[in-house]
């Protein structure tokens, strides 16, 4: 079976929700918190929550709460490692900007300069890719096995699967928006034959080794993780209420979404990217500027699925993040992001370099308690 249903009331009930002995949070965001992951481990959205709050490089408050492993009875911790889905967007954007900043890769040329499998389609360039602009089809599919010689499956393979799809793209290239996955994981083939190394390696070498994420990797399966988390899907039964997420191969997510973190790290990421410990200020205002089709408007004048109008409001999509239009009184950038088993967020104000990074170990779904999480933290949110 795929899915084994988890014997967890007892143990939820046993583990309560009370906070680890982690940070305190100022300001009375404590109990705020505390009542937002409660909630979510009573209506059964998640077994564990872990939440992280920064400002300006000091962690004001790190609380963990629940289990973030169901039969084995462990409690959350800061050092639990959860999956961090779409989250990944904005690194893979880094990393590839990173490589721009060092002469390895022209984000306004072709990207079939690398990827020589992408010279038979429609022209698309680096920057379309993160801007979600570059006409790729939302549900994609990835052909199986999408392996090289040696039946490793690496980010260039994975890349031109997508490519050979039948009619990969949903519009042309450059005239709207749609959110893709398809996007981040060819640009994770990108930087992968830019660099020429491995997308998990340039990762590590550019991002997380030099800002001390060291909790933080591109996921695989195979990977023996200290703390990990394991991931649950709800079932809708109190006297059954999780049944372990069903398996995904990890590797496939690529640069959209294979990555795994903790709360902890995503706030250090935030405080070292706004701080200017990885970019220079040139391309750090390109990573955060919104995204432009090719006749010049913002591209979300014209997101090609228009309920988004809906769900994205005034935000506009940059380099893997979300931002908040110019002249907003509170800006942000921000990103959830869903997989099997694991919701997360991370958000930052910049005018204040508040971040929150909240991570949970069930589906992405409305009773995760990302809203309520926010609203702690700006309480008029």
């Amino acid at each position: 079976m795929s899915r084994r249903a988890a014997m967890a009331g007892g143990a939820l009930a046993m583990a309560g929700v009370a906070a680890r002995p982690l940070l305190a949070a100022p300001d009375g965001r404590a109990a705020a918190l505390d009542a937002a992951a409660k909630a979510a481990i009573d209506a059964h959205a998640c077994p564990c929550v872990q939440v992280a709050v920064g400002e300006r490089g000091a962690m004001t408050a790190s609380r963990g709460y629940g289990l973030a492993n169901i039969e084995t009875g462990t409690p959350v911790s800061p050092q639990s490692v959860f999956r961090i889905a779409s989250l990944t967007k904005q690194f893979t954007a880094a990393t590839a900007i990173a490589l721009s900043a060092r002469g390895m890769l022209a984000l306004d040329a072709p990207v079939s300069r690398h990827l020589p499998f992408m010279a038979k389609l429609k022209p698309v360039t680096a920057l379309e890719l993160m801007h979600q602009t570059a006409g790729l089809k939302s549900d994609e599919s990835i052909a199986s096995p999408a392996a090289d010689a040696s039946g490793v499956k690496t980010q260039v393979r994975l890349a031109q699967a997508i490519a050979e799809q039948p009619a990969p793209f949903d519009f042309d290239p450059g005239t709207a928006w749609l959110y893709s996955n398809a996007n981040y994981i060819l640009l994770g083939g990108l930087i992968e034959a830019a660099a020429g190394k491995p997308l998990a390696e340039v990762m590590a070498e550019i991002l997380f080794r030099p800002l001390g994420l060291t909790r933080t990797a591109l996921d695989h399966a195979e990977d023996v993780v200290p703390g990990r988390a394991s991931g649950y899907t709800p079932t809708g039964d109190n006297a059954r209420p999780f049944a372990n997420a069903a398996y995904i191969p990890i590797v496939e997510a690529g640069g959209a979404g294979a990555m795994r973190s903790t709360a902890e790290d995503l706030c250090r990421w935030h405080d070292a990217l706004l701080g200017g410990r990885l970019l220079d200020a040139k391309h750090l205002d390109l990573m955060l500027a919104p995204g432009r089709l090719r006749d010049g408007r913002l591209s979300g004048a014209n997101r090609l699925r228009k309920e988004d109008d809906a769900a994205y409001g005034d935000m506009q999509y940059a380099c893997g993040l979300l931002v908040s239009p110019p002249g907003d009184p509170r800006p942000l950038i921000t990103h959830y992001g869903g997989i099997n088993g694991f919701g997360s967020l991370l958000e930052t104000r910049t005018d204040t370099r508040t971040t929150i990074a909240a991570l949970c170990n069930g589906d992405m779904g409305p009773d995760l308690p990302f809203r309520a999480i926010r609203r702690a933290v700006w309480p008029v949110s």
